[in-house]
């Protein structure tokens, strides 16, 4: 179990590091594309699709590591002001939810990446490609973060969690 966490979590690793890199490839275009328009009047016909697609693939990329340290936005108030024992079951309940409803976000979506592949959707843009090469990071997103909220519904994650916080 412990070689399976250590893959995810390299994977999760990675995949914040790929989105970090394509952050740094929208900059480029983006700054490329407006001197091409601005000052040689010349634009590229691919820079605008470079950028959607980059942003799309960075953000479900930087998903999995966001929800592995807790950095989505959290109104944590109600677990702050009740005991350590309750607060401790209001997130194993919250976990819980959004272990469903990222399993349930990676079950549609892997369902539509199967449609789009096997009815050859494509994006129709200047230069059309496979919708699904898009979609995919949103199922892989998804599953990757529900597989993070399926790892802090443990009683270890629970025990290690109330150590580091101070609160027995």
């Amino acid at each position: 179990m412990a070689t399976l966490a250590r893959i995810h979590d390299n994977l999760t690793r990675l995949g914040f590091q790929i989105s970090a890199l394509l952050l740094g490839l929208i900059t480029v275009v983006y700054c490329l594309e407006v001197v091409l328009r601005y000052v040689f009047n010349a634009p590229t016909t691919w820079g605008g699709e470079a950028i959607a697609y980059s942003l799309c693939i960075g953000v479900f990329l930087a998903m999995p590591h966001v929800t592995k340290i807790g950095g989505h936005v959290a109104v944590t108030i109600v677990i702050e002001k009740t005991s350590p024992r309750v607060g401790q079951m209001i997130s194993w309940v919250i976990y819980l939810l959004a272990f469903v409803f990222c399993a349930i976000g990676t079950w549609i979506s892997l369902d539509e990446n199967i449609r789009q592949y096997v009815q050859k959707v494509n994006l129709m843009k200047v230069h059309p490609i496979p919708q699904w090469w898009i979609s995919v990071f949103i199922t892989y997103g998804f599953a990757m973060s529900a597989i993070h909220y399926l790892r802090k519904l443990s009683l270890r994650h629970f025990a290690a969690e109330r150590l580091t916080s101070g609160k027995v």
